[in-house]
């Protein structure tokens, strides 16, 4: 038997406008969507695959690794 396809819930989320230039950037390198590289990054997470920044350093370490602070 088939299971029924689960429908995805809507979430909104709060992001710096430069930020979400690089999530652009980003998914348009891989040929997704934005909802779908940051959806990917938290299964991603969720599975351990990816090592969670500090809250208060996520931004400047992400700046810093692409040359940027």
């Amino acid at each position: 038997m088939v299971e029924p396809k689960k429908s995805k819930v809507p979430v909104t989320i709060r992001i710096d406008p430069e930020i979400l230039e690089f999530l652009k950037q980003e998914a348009e390198k891989r040929g997704e969507t934005v909802s779908n590289y940051i959806r990917s990054s938290a299964v991603m997470r969720l599975n351990g695959e990816l090592v969670p920044a500090g809250k208060d350093a996520t931004r400047t370490a992400y700046l810093r690794s692409r040359g940027i602070r």
